[in-house]
């Protein structure tokens, strides 16, 4: 009977994580993009949709840092993610009902910062649920679900936004991430199981002892240096891609933006399913050395050739990359942080850095390609790219655990 009810309640469990990693992508990823496309039919200047968008990004990174370190404390992880949803339709009703500057730049700080939480409070609740042997292989289902959701609610936004307006999209968003509250519901207790920390841990001192000891280490501080380069050289290939595609009139921009988005997302969901399968037994070293290696090589077809075949075939090169890299990023870091109690910490805080390393590669990927034009942008991406490959090669030692229980 007791087996019974366990396996009632790991099923449960699953069916909200898959649940919410699926209707949740488009809120995480794509939200940013519906709302340029609803400010540029508003007629507003690219200054003011560079501020909008940008104040996203901050909340983001202000909420990946602080909610890292929440949720190594707070236990209650079920009402943290109802709220987040909450505060995403909220937020994103706002912007549909308020299209002006001040109320869409708060309004965007704000979903920017809930959405941002998506990511680390499923973890968590990953960890608490499928334990700590079933953990990597449950964040591999997590990402394979994830990009099954990006590509079919961005296909279904795009058509909901040719028939019914570019406001249909932003409408689209805030009911999913109202829907999703119907799966916050269907966790078990496990969900919010206490990790254990103590409150003196949990004070912003000792927090920041553990934060500048766990970066002495120096596998931290070459995994989270490679992640956000990483970033820096792939953030800005997409879009300067699409840019590159619409400058030479070589089609509809909608028609290969939607394609890139699709072929990618269709790769990466087996792909992160399979690492996430096989990581307890595989070594991150040598797989994450060739996700790293991939993207020059995108670069390198990239400058060869903008048609969109050749771009089918770098969204499937991308596919392969973050699909493995987006799974062993929580292998790499929960390996790292075996017995601190700082695992959801350092998960927030290397995806801030990812965060803030795809900014950045927007500005300086726009800003090479005005000055510079797109081919020698590409090139600097791509030896960007080829120099972190080298950097994790040379820098970072083997983290598997050989049989030994992660974090």
């Amino acid at each position: 009977m007791t087996e019974n009810r366990a396996q009632t309640r790991h099923r449960k469990d699953d069916l909200s994580l898959d649940g919410l990693s699926f209707l949740l992508a488009d809120v995480q990823d794509n939200l940013g993009n519906f709302l340029t496309a609803f400010l540029t039919i508003q007629n507003w200047p690219s200054s003011r949709i560079g501020a909008a968008i940008a104040a996203g990004g901050l909340g983001a990174v202000l909420a990946r840092f602080i909610g890292g370190w929440a949720l190594d404390i707070i236990a209650r992880r079920r009402l943290m993610l109802a709220l987040c949803c909450v505060v995403t339709f909220v937020s994103v009703a706002m912007m549909a009902w308020v299209p002006l500057f001040y109320p869409i730049v708060v309004a965007h700080f704000i979903a920017g910062g809930a959405g941002a939480l998506f990511t680390p409070i499923l973890a968590a609740i990953s960890h608490h649920t499928a334990g700590a042997k079933g953990y990597i292989e449950r964040m591999g289902r997590n990402e394979s679900f994830n990009h099954l959701g990006n590509a079919s609610s961005g296909f279904l936004m795009s058509l909901l936004g040719r028939m019914m307006g570019p406001v249909a999209p932003l409408w689209g968003v805030g009911g999913l991430a109202a829907v999703s509250l119907l799966l916050v519901g269907g966790f078990s207790s496990r969900a919010d199981e206490p990790s254990g920390q103590s409150r003196e841990a949990a004070s912003v001192r000792e927090t920041l002892h553990a934060v500048v000891s766990l970066l002495s280490e120096p596998r931290l501080a070459v995994f989270l240096v490679t992640y956000l380069l990483f970033n820096v050289a792939n953030g800005a290939v997409v879009p300067l891609m699409i840019e590159r595609y619409a400058f030479y009139h070589l089609g509809n921009p909608a028609d290969v933006t939607a394609i890139c988005i699709v072929v990618a997302q269709i790769t990466m969901a087996p792909v992160a399913f399979l690492v996430g399968r096989k990581a307890p037994q595989w070594p991150r070293k040598p797989l994450f050395v060739l996700a790293l290696a991939l993207q020059p090589v995108r670069d390198g077809l990239v400058i060869l050739s903008a048609g969109w075949p050749t771009l089918a075939l770098v969204q499937i090169l991308d596919g392969l990359s973050s699909g493995i890299i987006l799974v062993l990023f929580y292998a790499i870091l929960s390996d790292i942080a075996s017995g601190s109690g700082r695992r959801n910490l350092l998960i927030g805080l290397g995806l801030a850095l990812g965060t803030i390393g795809a900014l950045l590669s927007n500005l300086a990927g726009g800003a090479l390609a005005s000055a510079y034009g797109f081919s020698t942008t590409f090139t600097i991406l791509g030896l960007t790219g080829a120099a972190v490959a080298c950097l994790f090669a040379w820098g970072m030692p083997e983290t598997h655990p050989h049989g030994s229980d992660p974090a």
